[in-house]
C-alpha cells in the first residue's frame, strides 16, 4: 500500500448507491461496470444499465463517445464486484471450503485482522464466528463496507484506514494476519513484518496470492491474443522485468498499484525473517494461486535464528 486513496463517497453519492443497491437487482449493472473495468465491449449492454451508471456518475456523461469509467466507477466496481461475488458463495469467506486454513472450524474464536480488507465481505462472514478488524488503503472500500452491511441488516465490521506496511494496532494483538489476495499490491516484505508484529505468540499469517509462476501463466492465458496490439508486448515485457528486479529495487520499475509476484521461495524466506515459520504442510495451491500458511513461535520475545538472519540477507 504505497499512498491512501483520495476518492471518497459524498453523502449524496452514499445514499444513491445505497438506494439503487436496495430497489433493484443490480447484475446487468455489475456485469456492464464489469466489462468497463476491463476494457471490453459493452454493446450488447443494456441501456436501462447504462443510464443508471451515468446516473450514479459511474461513468461519463458523455453520449457522443464509447462510455467509460469514472474513477468513482472503478473503485465502485471492484466493491460491487466482491459482493457479487460473495453472493455467489453462499455469503461464505472466499476459499473457506477449499483450504484447511480458512475452514469455519480453524479460525472460530480467533481474532482476526485482514489486511486489504477492499469492502470487507469476507469480514461480513467471519464476524459470525469470532472477532474480526479489517484495514485498508482506500477509504471509499471502507464506506462502500458500510453499506453492504446494512444491505445485509447486520453491524458493520470494525474496520480503519492505513498502511499494511504501518499497522496501527499494538504488537500481539491477533491471533490470525489474513491477506487475501492483497498483498501483491504491498510493500511484500514490509507487510509481513508488520503482520509478524502485530501477532500474538502462536499466531499464524495467511496469505493468498499468485506466485511469480503462476502469474504469468495466467497473464500468458488472458492476454495471448492482446500481445499482438500495438505496445501491448513492450509493456507486459517492462512488467515483467520490474517483477523480477522488486525484490531488489522495489517497485522502482512497476506502473502505480500494480500487483507484484516473486517466486515461493522468497515469499517463505520473507515470512522467515520476518520472524515467522512457514507451514509446508498446510500451505496449498487453489486455483491459479497459493495459499502460504506461516506461524509466529510460541514463546513471546524470541530472537530470530541465524537461520532467518541468513535467509533475511539472502533474500536481499
Amino acid at each position: 500500500m504505497s499512498a491512501t486513496g483520495t476518492l471518497r463517497l459524498t453523502t449524496r453519492h452514499a445514499a444513491l448507491l445505497e438506494q439503487a443497491l436496495r430497489s433493484a437487482p443490480v447484475d446487468e449493472l455489475v456485469a456492464l461496470l464489469w466489462k468497463l473495468r476491463r476494457r471490453r465491449s459493452v454493446a450488447s449492454a443494456s441501456s436501462a444499465a447504462l443510464s443508471q451508471a451515468r446516473a450514479l456518475e459511474l461513468v461519463d456523461a458523455s453520449t457522443s463517445a464509447p462510455p467509460r469509467l469514472t474513477p468513482l466507477g472503478a473503485k465502485v466496481s471492484d466493491s460491487l464486484n466482491e459482493y457479487s461475488y460473495w453472493m455467489q458463495r453462499g455469503k461464505r469467506h472466499h476459499w473457506s471450503e477449499e483450504l484447511r486454513a480458512l475452514r469455519t472450524e480453524r479460525l472460530r474464536g480467533k481474532r482476526i485482522l485482514e489486511i486489504g480488507c477492499g469492502a470487507g465481505v469476507n469480514l461480513l462472514s467471519l464476524q459470525r464466528i469470532t472477532a474480526v478488524v479489517g484495514i485498508d488503503v482506500e477509504p471509499l472500500y471502507l464506506q462502500f463496507g458500510a453499506i453492504l452491511a446494512r444491505l445485509e441488516g447486520v453491524a458493520a465490521p470494525a474496520r480503519v484506514c492505513g498502511f499494511a506496511e504501518r499497522l496501527p494496532f499494538e504488537d500481539e494483538s491477533f491471533d490470525v494476519a489474513l491477506f487475501h489476495g492483497s498483498l501483491a499490491y504491498m510493500d511484500i516484505e514490509f507487510a509481513l513484518r508488520e503482520a509478524a508484529r502485530v501477532l500474538r505468540p502462536g499466531g499464524r499469517v495467511i496469505a493468498i496470492l499468485a506466485d511469480l509462476r503462476q502469474a504469468l501463466a495466467d497473464r500468458a492465458r488472458q492476454r495471448r491474443f492482446a500481445l499482438l496490439k500495438p505496445g501491448v508486448l513492450a509493456r507486459e515485457g517492462r512488467s515483467f522485468l520490474g517483477m523480477l528486479a522488486y525484490p531488489w529495487v522495489g517497485r522502482l520499475f512497476l506502473a502505480p498499484f500494480a500487483p507484484v509476484h516473486v517466486t515461493r521461495r522468497r515469499t517463505r524466506r520473507w515470512m522467515t525473517a520476518a520472524g515467522l515459520q512457514p507451514n509446508p504442510l498446510e500451505s496449498e495451491t487453489v486455483a491459479c494461486e497459493t495459499c502460504f500458511v506461516a506461524d509466529k513461535a510460541g514463546a513471546a520475545g524470541r530472537a530470530r535464528s541465524p537461520t532467518a538472519v541468513v535467509a533475511h540477507a539472502r533474500a536481499r
